[in-house]
């Protein structure tokens, strides 16, 4: 009989879409065996489990470390812990540090600092801005190893700005030279600044004058605009974060054309609406805001229906100083990572949604889009062996004073979860237990497209 490493027993095994009494053999890091029970490997040493859920490890392509730059926010050492806590085992980590990773040296500089200090496997964007756009960083970028690239219609972060469209067409011509996907966050500029010049001369204060100074037109315009740019340029595209439903239907309107184009959607915008964030105020502020209850169930829908095609955390903390103050002046983003998975198990449980469709849209796309699909998202043969272990009918209340990230503060705050990550594996090692890190940093290694 085959010998491995480790085998894996007793669980119910997330493969090829269906949950199924599996054992796996795990040697030198891959999965190496996946069989019946009774069926072997054998195993130098095993995990014995009692019917608990082992799915991928998630695939986080949408998280914000704030290193270099303002690593009291949230560093690599401590966001990466926090993606571990919460069932992801590689991060796709974006360019809108202090300095933008928008050079070949920065994106090289940011590499180092991660191997040296992430818990997870990673790989690293490229930043568009106005600076780099026809002078061949660009390509440098993808060449040096950027799986995908980044910018942003609106400020959110300043120097990712590119509001001149003429400007932006010439990016994604750029972007498709290199065959990598742009990740774009699409919000007009120009309608939020008349929206907030609108709310100024109103005198419209608290959490009014931060729904009403990005309303949902914001959002759909600069979703026209971009599928405009991919029907003209062709350039693979996903737009990030969408939050309304007429946003997502764009999309799928253009998918449906031909068009190169995806749609993610956060859990934070599947869990909130208005009324629910403004009982939570300021700390769970994040851009573009959340929509009315109809809304969000319209995003539940075409979560369920294949309208969205990505899920990502935005995981984005800020100080909890600076989350406390004026709803329009309040920085966006908050701690997100953690709570992700969890989540959406609940909602799996709930009948939301099912276990298969979360793994997809958090795991298996999004390591197709990065070009690290199969070593990452999926239990399979020749697949690296990330792994997290789910007991479905343990409830888990949220306690954000307990957060390896350095966030200590959540819009989930004192939610009670149905589900309970348990364990998190990385290349076949335990990372993580009880939502607490157990491996070291720089235990986690830069992957580069495959394909």
């Amino acid at each position: 009989m085959a010998l491995a490493d480790v085998v894996v027993t007793g669980a119910k095994v997330l493969h090829d879409g269906t949950l199924d009494r599996l054992n796996l053999g795990i040697t030198d890091g891959e999965i190496t065996h996946i069989s019946k029970p009774g069926m072997g490997p054998e195993g130098r040493a095993s995990l014995e489990l009692d019917g608990e859920l082992v799915i991928p490890g998630a695939v986080e392509e949408h998280i914000h470390l704030r290193e270099p730059g303002y690593v009291e926010k949230e560093g690599i050492v401590t966001g990466s812990a926090a993606a571990a806590a919460g069932g992801v085992t590689t991060i796709v980590e974006m360019p809108n540090t202090t300095p933008p990773v928008s050079t070949r040296a920065r994106w090289e500089e940011k590499a180092a600092l991660f191997d040296r200090k992430s818990h997870v496997d990673f790989a690293l964007y490229g930043a568009i801005t106005e600076d780099n756009v026809g002078t061949g960083d660009i390509q440098e970028l993808a060449e040096a190893g950027a799986t995908g690239f980044k910018t942003f219609m609106a400020t959110s972060f300043g120097p990712l700005l590119i509001s001149d469209k003429a400007l932006l067409l010439s990016a994604f011509e750029e972007v498709k030279e290199t065959g990598r996907p742009i990740y774009i966050h699409a919000e007009d500029e120009e309608y939020l600044d008349g929206f907030r010049e609108r709310v100024e001369r109103d005198g419209t204060s608290g959490m009014d004058a931060f729904f009403d100074s990005r309303p949902p037109i914001a959002e759909t315009t600069a979703i026209a605009d971009v599928l405009d740019i991919v029907r003209e340029i062709g350039t693979e595209t996903v737009v990030v974060h969408v939050t309304t439903s007429e946003g997502v239907d764009r999309i799928d309107r253009a998918r449906q054309a031909g068009l190169p184009v995806e749609a993610e959607v956060t859990p934070y915008h599947l869990a909130f609406d208005e009324e629910r964030l403004r009982a939570v105020g300021t700390e769970g502020i994040g851009t573009p805001p959340v929509r009315d209850e109809e809304n969000r169930q319209a995003l539940w829908s075409q979560l369920t229906d294949g309208r969205v095609q990505l899920l990502g955390s935005d995981h984005a903390p800020h100080t909890a100083a600076e989350k406390d103050g004026e709803p329009l002046e309040v920085p966006p983003g908050m701690p997100q990572v953690e709570t992700a998975l969890p989540f959406l198990l609940d909602a799996v449980n709930r009948g939301h949604t099912t276990i298969d469709r979360v793994v997809d849209l958090y795991s298996t796309r999004p390591a197709k889009k990065h070009g690290l699909y199969p070593r990452k998202g999926t239990i399979s043969v020749g697949s690296d062996a990330d792994f997290v272990v789910v007991d479905p009918d343990e409830p888990w209340t949220v306690d954000p004073a307990d957060f390896e990230s350095s966030g200590k503060y959540s819009p989930f705050d004192g939610w009670t979860f149905s589900a309970s990550i348990l364990a998190t594996y990385q290349r076949g090692e335990l990372i993580a237990e009880n939502r607490h890190t157990t491996n070291s940093p720089g235990d986690g290694q830069l992957y580069q497209r495959s394909d």
